[in-house]
């Protein structure tokens, strides 16, 4: 039974390994890649939003919960801003492959500023909560309004 637990984690390791040795995604992939990460984070800070806006009520629990969500999602969003993808149809204005180290530093700062929601968010300091969600997404907007196509 050993034996065969060793070869099993053995063929699971090999595979965990193999897999992240393929080759780079599609640009096409990277942009569908990065637009459901998008999607999932609106999804969560929408009924943030509602709550720091009093349009639902105020949850505690489930903003904690909707803020450890964001602080997970937000850093890999720059992972599908490839400049492979850069003459890929999305959403990106030419101005974010031109301003690239400007972006990045946005993403950067943004995941940050998400890990800080979600810890604040743990804390329970409704008023602290608000300020923070506040905070973060500014940081979205200032990135949507400089480098997405506006509609």
């Amino acid at each position: 039974m050993k034996k065969v637990l060793n070869v099993v984690v053995t063929l699971c390791v090999l595979l965990a390994f193999l897999g992240g040795a393929q080759a780079a995604p599609k640009p096409d992939d990277a942009v569908h890649y990065r637009q459901g990460v998008l999607m999932a984070l609106g999804w969560n800070i929408g009924p943030m939003g509602a709550m720091v806006q009093g349009k639902v009520p105020f949850d505690k629990e489930r903003f904690a919960f909707l803020a450890d969500r964001v602080a997970q999602l937000a850093p890999m969003v720059a992972e599908g801003f490839d400049v492979s993808t850069k003459d890929a149809k999305s959403e990106a204005r030419p101005e974010l492959w031109e301003n690239l180290p400007d972006f990045q530093k946005r993403m950067s700062d943004l995941a940050s500023a998400s890990q800080k929601l979600a810890i604040v968010a743990s804390e329970g300091d409704k008023a602290a909560m608000k300020r923070q969600f506040g905070v973060t997404v500014k940081m979205c907007k200032g990135c949507h309004d400089e480098y997405r196509v506006k509609h």
